[in-house]
């Protein structure tokens, strides 16, 4: 075929102004200390764009290039303007009494013009309060613990960011393909409209509601430091688009906006350090933090809902349902691999035309017990939260040399891979396979990991199963830096009041029994913004880089 010259012209206009003023007092008077802040902040958005292209130019010139020259009809790729504004007024104060008692209170009121009516608006008040117990009089000086302060808070927090600005109308485009109408009941027909995307006009602030007790202890002057904190983090009227209302309907849009429901995260946080020196000038150091958390969603405006539904062959493969953790894993169970055609006869139907074609084919659980393998067979199959999550950071120093190292990691957590539907199936016939496909199902090897190698013959291996879900676990070394900085008489001579130079490397090793490209998923955006109804979901995934880096600091 002859390719079409084509022209295509694209612009966007976008800007932001922030506007804030705040008004600050500080009092002492014995005692007694006061910091108080008052203020408002203003910010607005504008975006504006579009991509225009045509076709069919007489002369394949520069000068010839334009939008009015071209033969074809215009074509608009895309046409939009959007504008979002948020206007705040916040005061927060701060109370001390003699470095034992602290007190601080918090409130502010935004109003976000993605909402409508009294939506608009809401007030999110925060307190704290604290007592270093170890500065009271009644504490002994030479106590081995060096520092000793309780600690509480509680407070809400508001949500208004979305990926879109207008959430509470409904948008209509033209479109000639699926909306041409005839107006008159007779003639010829002429292009409508048709709904694109749902509006929610009684959407409101997603908040979310912290309450945290905790504690920090010094030991031997402050050497060694350790600090726990548990927090509950209920977070209602959740946003997101409901695809549940649609899925159950024939309208072709995209699902509106709404208020999901609320989830609920528990769990600690702690973190433990010790720094040191020693009388020949070696100092090192190292800090310990460790999370852990349960995720529960407690209530919903429906029975569930799911996540993004577009993977390749599994299509949707989370779901999010009251007593469960949000985004969890939803498929069938894969209970092995058919061996014989007698397994296939005395197992519940897997819709084989034969048991011949059965051997070798992965085998799902019955789970209803109704003897035919569909979608009511599915059940969770695991969660893409932790057990815990931790980091260690490493550090030393001596004369000139100094190191560190930091280490990251996560325990518990399960990723679905989906990459293995490109890799393990035959989704791309003679496209690139893991080696994994070297363990298919033969008759002389029956503990084998995939199913049988076949073209045609498949028993759903691409709907989302047990068979993609993998323990996540991982420890990373995510930083190491060795430097080295020259003494003051090199420095002098140079004209600097210091000169280092360093080495480092980024993402250097990586420990784990997860088979995919990186354990260390990257969340799943959804026109923009975090999509919290599909994580740990790995498709399509580049692998991580390891960066190795040679560095100079030089101080004038």
């Amino acid at each position: 075929p002859i390719a079409t010259n084509t022209l295509t012209e694209a612009d966007q206009d976008t800007y932001e102004w922030v506007w804030t003023n705040t008004l600050n007092y500080n009092k002492s008077f014995g005692d007694h200390s006061i910091n108080a802040l008052i203020g408002i902040e203003a910010l607005d958005n504008h975006g504006k764009g579009k991509e225009i292209s045509r076709t069919d130019y007489f002369f394949e010139t520069p000068d010839y290039y334009l939008l009015s020259n071209g033969g074809g009809a215009p074509n608009v790729a895309y046409a939009y303007d959007n504008a979002s504004s948020l206007f705040s007024v916040f005061g927060t104060a701060n109370y001390d009494y003699d470095g034992r008692y602290l007190l601080t209170a918090t409130v502010r009121r935004d109003e976000s013009s993605r909402f409508l009516g009294d939506n608009k608006s809401d007030i999110f008040p925060s307190f704290s309060a604290g007592w270093v117990v170890s500065n009271e009089g009644f504490w002994p000086v030479d106590s081995f613990i060096s520092r000793l302060k309780l600690k509480g808070s509680w407070g809400q927090l508001g949500n208004q960011t979305l990926p879109v600005n207008n959430p509470t109308i409904n948008i209509s485009v033209l479109s000639e393909q699926y909306a041409n109408y005839v107006y008159t009941g007779s003639g010829g027909a002429a292009q409508g409209a048709l709904l694109s995307a749902a509006g929610n006009p009684n959407l409101r602030w997603e908040t979310s509601e912290t309450t945290n007790f905790g504690v920090e202890l010094g030991f031997f002057d402050n050497r060694l430091n350790f600090s726990a904190e548990y927090f509950k983090i209920k977070t209602k009227d959740l946003i997101n688009q409901d695809e549940q209302l649609f899925s159950s309907t024939a309208i072709d849009a995209a699902p509106p906006y709404v208020n999901l429901g609320s989830i609920e995260n528990t769990g600690v946080d702690a973190t433990l350090s010790y720094s040191d020196q020693t009388d020949s000038g070696f100092s090192y150091g190292i800090d310990v933090n460790f999370s852990s958390y349960k995720n529960e969603v407690v209530d919903l405006i429906s029975a569930f809902q799911t996540g993004f539904g577009g993977f390749r062959t599994t299509g949707t493969v989370t779901r999010t349902q009251e007593g469960h953790p949000i985004s969890s894993f939803y498929g069938r169970v894969v209970e092995g691999i058919f061996a014989s055609e007698s397994e296939v006869s005395s197992a519940a139907d897997q819709g084989f035309t034969t048991p011949a074609e059965g051997v070798g084919r992965f085998k799902y659980a019955d789970l209803n017990n109704d003897g035919v393998i569909n979608d009511d067979d599915r059940t969770f199959i695991g969660s893409p939260h932790p057990d815990f999550t931790y980091g260690i950071n490493l550090r030393a120093a001596y004369k000139g040399f100094d190191m560190s190292a930091f280490f990251q990691g996560s325990q518990g957590n399960d990723i679905f891979n989906n990459d293995k539907v490109y890799t393990d199936f035959p989704t791309f016939f003679n496209a690139n396979r893991s080696v994994r496909v070297l363990d298919s199902w033969t008759p002389d090897n029956l503990d084998a990991e995939l199913p049988a190698l076949s073209q045609s013959i498949t028993n759903n291996e691409g709907t989302a199963s047990s068979f993609f879900v993998e323990d996540g676990s991982y420890m990373r070394l995510k930083n190491l830096q060795i430097g080295y900085t020259f003494n003051e008489d090199v420095s002098s001579y140079l004209g600097m009041d210091s000169v280092r130079l360093y080495l480092q490397g980024t993402n250097l090793f990586t420990i784990t029994d997860y088979d995919g490209v990186d354990p260390e998923l990257q969340p799943r955006y959804e026109g923009g913004a975090i999509d919290n109804l599909t994580i740990g979901v790995s498709d399509n995934n580049y692998p991580l880089a390891a960066i190795y880096s040679f560095g100079v600091n030089l101080k004038f």
